[in-house]
């Protein structure tokens, strides 16, 4: 078999046959004494090696020389001066006999099986252990007395009641001092058990003093019992080890029911945080006790009878895993529609998370059976368990939709819609608070993960110890990082973007019942006008920098890319004239405010309402329907009917009988009244008069009336006049002209 070398190029381990390289005599020597070198390197600094004509034997096989502590590069050459090529290829075939040798091994220690022999494999452990605990229940009297024997041997000749009378004093001081420390704030406790707070914030604050309250209390209980046990029981390690165990469990029962006190108030529904009834906060609140409380006692019971001698055979974990989880899917099951309430929260809910909603109890209950069957399968299998971090994911995992509600819930506390604001104004904050909401998901989310990664021992250095590399792992976190400021960025785009939005549809009145119709509606703000715009821009821009600065950070050379793109912007401008002309034109219009969003205008062929303005074009919506589509570069001149007032002339036909000075009168005082009017009067910028006669007809004369509003509001007064004038003509008797044709006949 041909002798093989090894290379590691950009694409992975090439093997050459030595024999090509031997065929070359230009590198034979260099290659052979470069492999030498490198195999020097890489043994202790204390070998030995055989010498040619070393004082040994007569071909100097058998010598040996101590090679210098430091391989300098003159050490080296001294070693190869007295080496021949022959020696140079044992050391190489040796060399690379170690290294398959190597590879053999690891390939041999990899798991050859298929999913479905390890997935087979893993039902027989698990299957093994169900069996093997259920098989063990006769054994538990006698282990478990055997336990308590090595206990009271550990113990010696105190007496036992002396351990109960030390644990009993433990608990009864620790709470002594808890009441204590409650006398010496007593006035603070009083009042938050008195205060009655108004609005989310509030309630917050003064749940979070109480919370700090019971801390204090917790943590007085807590040193207080353990000072009491290691008085009595440190002379006796069996005894201090089991009071300690106790002692703590009761405070993590405590700190528990704490926990589920601050969320749910099951006392007192005025500081509840979550959507529920009094009897559901009830429950949970017990149940989280029993739930941690079982956690802390059954897993302190479980080290003490193991520390005593319980045979780990005996699968005690089984048991104290399937009562935690069990009593845990329990607690969903039945309190589904209590946390279907709480994850569903307040007020208007979308139809999608309502049915998340009504499911999540549902799929809840199969996390938690899921869980147990991993732990299950890991203790069978024999991988070591992080038990605090697979209960710490599994509790975050659950808490998630809880989460969700309670950021929306604080973002509203701490910014609330003020419901005296106009309905505009009011959904415009309701927008701005759902960005707000979307941007603190991402801190939230973040430090969930890194607490979790923190649990499980995960780290940049761990990372690069199992070989994913320092460098990788780094620019893996920067290309994180980049990415979380261009949503951030994404996102504030996205409030400014649609409050302004919300804001000018409330000033345009475009969400009233008024029915805007012919010629002059309202147009909306420049910045309304042109936040689409900007906001397209930005986005625009945040994705390509944000993709530059991750390729960038994963070792890719952007600098072709950019010029490319500046390339591709110069044949852009040479080969689209008329794509270069629309833009700019539509930026001088919009430079110049010649029209905005909402806005009625003519440009001679077409007219119609700004419906949608893009970088090159805008789309002008008739009051007929038909939707018009106009580049910018198309457009010669430009009218607008809905910038500052408009002025309305309505013409009138009456008789020829008529008083024109009396109804000049009568249309001035009803011109005065329309503007006492609260509802018609703020939109007249001058009042409703009289033009006199304008036209003598055939049969009738003209006369026409005026009023100036503001554009978009002549629609509403024109109705409202019209009605006013035929009341009063009624009323004062005058007449309208009908249309008539007078035929004279010749006698």
């Amino acid at each position: 078999m041909p002798l093989q070398f090894i290379f590691f190029g950009p694409q992975g381990p090439v093997e050459k046959d030595a024999v090509m390289f031997v065929r070359w005599p230009r590198f034979h020597h260099l290659i052979l004494a470069l492999a030498a070198v490198f195999w020097l390197a890489a043994q202790p600094a204390a070998a030995q090696m055989p010498m040619p004509g070393g004082g040994g034997g007569g071909d100097g096989a058998g010598a040996q020389a101590t090679l210098p502590d430091d391989l300098t590069e003159e050490a080296i050459r001294d070693v190869l001066s007295g080496l021949e090529d022959q020696q140079i290829r044992q050391m190489l075939i040796a060399e690379l006999d170690k290294q398959a040798a190597a590879r053999a091994e690891a390939l041999a220690g990899q798991d050859q099986r298929g999913f479905l022999e390890v997935a087979e494999d893993w039902g027989t452990a698990l299957g093994g252990l169900f069996l093997s605990s259920f098989m063990s229940i006769p054994k538990y009297p006698g282990a478990i007395g055997e336990a308590m024997g090595a206990f009271a041997e550990r113990r010696g000749d105190r007496p036992l009641w002396l351990f109960f009378a030390s644990i009993a004093a433990a608990i009864i001081g620790g709470l002594a001092l808890s009441k204590g420390v409650r006398f010496l704030f007593g006035g603070v406790h009083n009042r938050v058990l008195n205060a009655t707070p108004e609005g989310l914030g509030a309630r917050v604050k003064l749940l979070a003093t109480r919370f700090g309250l019971q801390l204090l209390y917790l943590a007085a209980f807590l040193v207080g019992g353990l000072v009491i046990n290691r008085l009595f029981n440190l002379d006796t390690p069996p005894d201090f080890m089991t009071g300690k165990f106790i002692i703590e469990a009761v405070a993590i029962t405590l700190f528990a029911g704490m926990c589920a006190s601050f969320v749910l108030a099951p006392s007192n529904p005025e500081l509840r945080l979550c959507a529920t009834d009094d009897a559901s906060a009830r429950f949970l609140t017990r149940r989280v006790m029993m739930i941690f409380g079982w956690s802390a006692f059954g897993v302190g019971l479980l080290i003490w009878l193991e520390v005593f001698g319980l045979p780990k055979e005996l699968r005690t974990g089984f048991w104290v895993g399937l009562i935690y989880y069990g009593l845990m899917a329990l607690t969903l099951w039945q309190a589904r529609d209590a946390i279907s309430s709480m994850v569903r929260g307040e007020g208007h809910v979308d139809p999608v998370w309502e049915r998340f909603s009504k499911a999540w109890p549902k799929i809840a209950v199969g996390l938690v059976i899921f869980n147990f069957f991993f732990v299950m399968l890991l203790a069978a299998t024999g991988v070591p368990i992080n038990l605090n971090a697979l209960d710490a994911t599994l509790v975050v995992i659950l808490g998630l939709p809880l989460l969700e509600v309670a950021i929306a819930a604080v973002v509203r506390a701490a910014w609330p819609v003020d419901p005296e604001a106009d309905l505009g104004v009011q959904v415009a904050h309701r927008l701005t608070q759902d960005g707000i909401v979307r941007v603190v998901r991402i801190p939230v989310i973040v430090l969930l993960v890194l607490g979790l990664t923190s649990m499980w021992g995960l780290n940049l250095q761990n990372l690069a110890s199992q070989g994913v590399g320092a460098l990788f792992a780094g620019a893996v976190i920067q290309s994180l990082v980049i990415v979380m400021i261009a949503y951030a960025a994404w996102e504030a785009m996205n409030i400014a973007h649609d409050r302004q939005i919300a804001l000018d549809r409330a000033e345009a009145g475009v969400d009233s019942d008024e029915e805007q119709e012919g010629e002059g509606g309202k147009g909306g703000t420049r910045l309304g006008t042109l936040m689409p715009l900007i906001r397209g821009t930005a986005r625009f821009f945040i994705v390509l920098l944000a993709s530059l600065a991750v390729l960038g950070e994963m070792g890719v050379n952007i600098t072709p890319l950019l010029a490319g793109a500046g390339v591709l912007g110069l044949a852009i401008g040479f080969g689209a004239q008329t794509l270069v002309r629309d833009v700019l034109s539509g930026f001088f219009f919009l430079i110049d405010d010649a029209f905005r969003k909402g806005e009625y205008i003519n440009l001679g062929d077409v007219a119609g309402t700004v419906e949608s303005i893009s970088i090159r074009s805008m789309q002008l919506r008739h009051h007929n329907g038909p939707l018009h589509t106009i580049p910018f570069g198309e457009i010669k001149y430009l009218t607008n009917f809905s910038r500052d007032w408009v002025m309305m002339k309505l013409p009138l036909r009456v008789t020829y009988d008529t008083d024109v000075e009396k109804l000049r009168k009568m249309i001035k005082k009803l011109g005065q009244q329309m503007l006492e009017d609260p509802e018609l009067g703020p939109k007249f910028m001058e009042p409703l008069k009289s033009q006199g006669v304008i036209q003598m007809d055939d049969s009738a004369m003209i006369v026409r009336v005026k009023f100036k509003t503001k554009p978009g509001d002549q629609w509403t007064l024109r109705t409202k006049v019209f009605a006013k004038l035929r009341e009063l003509f009624e009323k004062e008797g005058i007449k309208f002209a009908h249309r008539e044709v007078t035929v004279r006949i010749a006698d």
